[in-house]
């Protein structure tokens, strides 16, 4: 949600919402594991999902869709650590027709076990790391020294893609949840790649192996080099990659997170993880495959963690505390506001972004400014100073004002003290 206004121009303000296989050297090849690897029996395995272990138990099943399973799973299986198992993520048939995954019985085909085997996991896996980590729908490709760039994307707007074309020439990291440690390490998510076969149903998809796709195994230490948003165009005759303010790419990249807001200082968080690299980011693409060398040079210009001019300031929700409130019958310059509770805040090249309730709102400019100055009570006269210092005077800037702040008030961004 954005506040958008002009004091200068007199115009009203508006909402608007807006393990990878040694091959030699430096290069990874796509080697086979062998069925065994990793493997407890037959038909129980350890699975890692970006840092979560699991006892992946399929014996419930057939033979040929079990085997089916550990196929399409098999780079994500390590070997077994200690004594203690990991927690049991079980498949196993009920009855005709119906499977239960992870303790919860559906009707589906046998066709349609992997895709959901796969969304379930995944959605289990996010629930144990949350707090913990960064995790960003994104696609993730590395380099043959672990330089890897997360392009985040929306369902069905090109991660698959992405990963299915590019790594063919990159390591395959993820194609869906690409995962990141407060030291900006990257945990490896090579699940089976969720491919639609239908364009008219786009949740019914197919997975298929990495192995089967000739897709590269990533190192075995990743980084993170930098964070890229796709956009696909149809009209975009070539890949272009350019850099975007890191509000905008936070706007971008929030709706294409997991469990952000259960991280601390999630804002900070986020931001650092775009900044990587002298990003963030916007790679606008037609053929995906077309941005081999961009994303490949992408890598290596964020390899150590370059942070380039992108600078933030964080905020502390826990430091205000104020209640909401009704917008006064006379709002006017004897007013006196205040910022209201937030639960995280940052501001960069004069733009504010917040949460509140854990929904993002943007403040630009004068908004951004007024917001600021509001971090202890102060009369709208005040905020109209504000107002004139950054701007200069204009004959309608104190109604601008106002009818800013009582915006500010509706939106629940100020309330009145």
């Amino acid at each position: 949600m954005h506040l958008s206004h002009d004091v200068r121009r007199g115009h009203p303000p508006t909402w608007r919402h807006r393990r990878a296989a040694d091959a030699g050297g430096a290069e990874w090849a796509n080697v086979a594991r062998g069925a065994s690897v990793g493997r407890q029996t037959d038909d129980v395995a350890v699975i890692d999902a970006f840092g979560a272990r699991w006892t992946f138990d399929v014996s419930g099943l057939d033979d040929h869709l079990a085997d089916q399973l550990l196929h399409l799973w098999d780079r994500a299986l390590v070997e077994p650590v200690g004594d203690e198992a990991p927690p049991p993520f079980v498949v196993r048939r009920t009855q005709e027709g119906w499977v239960e995954v992870d303790g919860r019985e559906q009707a589906t085909d046998d066709q349609d076990v992997p895709y959901l085997v796969s969304r379930c996991l995944t959605i289990a896996s996010i629930r144990r790391r949350s707090g913990s980590c960064v995790m960003l729908h994104a696609a993730g490709l590395a380099t043959d020294d672990g330089g890897t760039v997360a392009l985040v994307a929306g369902s069905g707007t090109g991660k698959t893609t992405a990963g299915r074309l590019l790594g063919r020439s990159l390591g395959y990291v993820s194609d869906e949840t690409v995962t990141i440690e407060h030291d900006l390490t990257v945990r490896p998510y090579p699940k089976p790649l969720s491919i639609v076969t239908d364009p008219t149903a786009p949740s019914g998809k197919h997975e298929e192996s990495p192995d089967d796709l000739g897709l590269r195994r990533a190192a075995p230490d990743l980084r993170l080099a930098a964070v890229a948003v796709l956009e696909r165009r149809a009209d975009a005759d070539e890949p272009v990659l350019e850099p975007i303010g890191l509000v905008e790419a936070m706007n971008l990249a929030l709706p294409q997170s997991s469990a952000l807001p259960s991280v601390d200082r999630p804002l900070d968080r986020l931001a650092r993880v775009l900044a990587i690299g002298h990003g963030p980011y916007r790679l606008t693409y037609r053929d995906v495959e077309d941005c081999v060398g961009l994303v490949t040079d992408l890598a290596h210009v964020g390899s150590g963690h370059a942070i380039g001019d992108v600078t933030w300031t964080w905020f502390d929700g826990h430091d205000h505390t104020g209640p909401e409130t009704p917008v006064p019958e006379d709002l006017g310059p004897s007013t006196v506001v205040a910022r209201t509770s937030f639960g995280d805040a940052v501001m960069s090249d004069g733009i504010v972004l917040l949460l509140r309730d854990w929904v993002p709102i943007t403040l630009p400019g004068l908004a951004a400014s007024m917001w600021l100055a509001a971090d202890r009570p102060v009369a709208v006269s005040d905020l109209l100073a504000v107002a004139e210092d950054e701007l200069g005077p204009h004959p309608d800037a104190e109604g601008i004002v106002v009818a800013t702040v009582r915006t500010m008030i509706e939106e629940k961004v100020l309330h009145v003290v």
